[in-house]
């Protein structure tokens, strides 16, 4: 966790299932209005699709991975982002240098990876002898072009 002088805050306007969260490695999909603290909307993911994001590999701000893990899927809430848990001290796009965000959020679906797509995503991370292995086996991303479905030829030998 991290030491800073204020945690993101949280408040659900609307229950979700209760029953499942996100865990590192999920498939998390929310939809989202991202406000500064005067009301200016910067982005929103309304009306298209959901922005979705792994939970744990930290490829959206730590505020929504902390929020990820304690929402559940229908729940909606009002985000609050200390700039520490946002953009920090940087300015990105439209948002200017130590803001505080406010989201609202919907956290539409988490999904766990299958089997398979799991250890195609730690291959893409791994040493090249472990892509090679897996090559080695016909593996591909799934649903990558020639691999004919979703799941990964295991090409143990033709018939």
């Amino acid at each position: 966790r991290r030491a800073m002088a204020e945690e993101p805050h949280l408040v659900v306007t609307s229950p979700g299932d209760g029953s499942h969260f996100a865990h590192s490695g999920d498939l998390v999909y929310v939809h989202y209005t991202g406000m500064l603290t005067n009301g200016t909307v910067f982005d929103s993911s309304r009306g298209g699709a959901p922005l979705s994001f792994t939970q744990g590999a930290h490829n959206v701000i730590p505020c929504f991975e902390e929020a990820a893990s304690v929402m559940s899927p229908g729940e909606t809430a009002t985000l609050t982002c200390p700039p520490g848990y946002a953009y920090g001290s940087a300015q990105n796009g439209p948002i200017p240098p130590d803001s505080t965000l406010v989201f609202d959020l919907q956290l539409v679906r988490v999904e766990t990876p299958s089997f398979w797509t799991s250890l195609w995503g730690a291959s893409e991370n791994a040493t090249p002898m472990m892509q090679h292995v897996l090559g080695a086996f016909g593996m591909a991303p799934p649903g990558a072009a020639g691999s004919g479905s979703s799941l990964p030829a295991l090409g143990l030998g033709a018939t």
